[in-house]
């Protein structure tokens, strides 16, 4: 009984002291974009949070080709940055040169820290309209709608075609099981 006993008092023991003898664990560095989304051209501005005591963090990107930072203490157009760390977090801003998703790293200058990705859309020529309007009516929309519907999906066209064959059948065989139930009834009244 006292080794039992004697067991679980170790076990919490053991585990009291595995976590004394752990250093305290520091926040994680995180990367943040704000806006994650922009046109070609516009700037994001890129914060690393969570840096403890570094002085610097540098910035860098996976693609040179895809844009440059600039910032406080950043020299512009740079693919890479060293940035002033204050109270465990860093800012650049970023300008993309290509459009896609361009993927931005913090880090040490040695070991990388953290990563966000910058989606980067193409600029459009002219600004939507705020509300959309009906499109006119014109007779070659109407012709291409018939065009769409002449020719249905030969997958929709098969799965109607079970929806109706099956119940169909279905009905058929309950006739027929019907006459046959129906004139054998008969037959056994007349004594044939």
């Amino acid at each position: 009984m006292r080794i039992k006993m004697s067991l679980p008092a170790l076990a919490v023991l053991l585990v009291a002291l595995a976590g004394a003898a752990s250093p305290a664990t520091a926040a994680t560095p995180s990367l943040t974009a704000a806006p994650a989304s922009v046109v070609l051209g516009e700037t994001t501005t890129v914060t690393a949070s969570g840096l403890g005591g570094l002085q610097t963090a540098t910035f860098g990107l996976a693609d040179t080709d895809s844009g440059a930072f600039s910032g406080d203490g950043v020299e512009t157009g740079a693919t890479t940055a060293e940035a002033p760390v204050s109270e465990g977090t860093a800012t650049v801003e970023f300008t993309p040169t290509r459009v896609g998703d361009v993927v931005i790293a913090v880090g040490t200058g040695e070991s990388v820290l953290g990563q966000v990705t910058v989606s980067v859309s193409a600029a459009t020529a002219e600004p939507a309209p705020a509300t959309p309007s009906p499109a006119p009516a014109s007779p070659s929309a109407s012709s291409a709608d018939d065009s769409a519907q002449s020719e249905p999906d030969s997958e929709a066209e098969a799965g109607r075609f079970s929806f109706v064959l099956i119940p169909l059948i279905a009905a058929a065989v309950v006739v027929i099981g019907g006459i046959i139930v129906i004139t054998r009834g008969r037959r056994k009244r007349r004594g044939d």
